[in-house]
């Protein structure tokens, strides 16, 4: 089986749902996780562990229609991260800390790799 879509989006695919699930369990089980090393620092809207579970939803939505070539995978992966984005570079700026941390990196990163392999997306799975 020939393989149609490039590495580095089955990587970020692949990643994105790992970290979806890594932030779920950490939101279910803070003590177990906390004694494994996974410490969750909490941004505003991730205060409230429904909006952790919601925003780890979308993410392994967006990543399963972003693994699957979808045009809607990639508008929402593009979507999700500004929108981390943006409230990262807010959350930042508002306690005075330095704007660019490791999040907004790994976010940049994954949008400038989405947007560079956008052709993948425009002829689907079937390129």
């Amino acid at each position: 089986m020939t393989e149609k879509r490039p590495i580095i989006i089955t990587i970020i695919g692949d990643l994105s749902i790992l970290a979806a699930m890594l932030s779920i369990g950490v939101t279910i089980f803070p003590d177990y996780f906390s004694k494994l090393g996974f410490h969750h620092n909490t941004l505003p809207i991730y205060s409230n562990s429904v909006m952790n579970i919601l925003l780890s939803f979308v993410l392994i939505t967006a990543a399963a229609g972003y693994l699957n070539l979808k045009k809607w995978g990639y508008w929402l992966m593009i979507i999700y991260n500004i929108f981390l984005m943006l409230v990262n570079v807010i959350w930042r700026l508002q306690n005075k800390q330095i704007p660019f941390t490791t999040g907004i990196i790994v976010l940049s990163i994954v949008l400038m790799n989405t947007i560079r392999y956008r052709k993948y997306f425009i002829l689907g799975a079937e390129a």
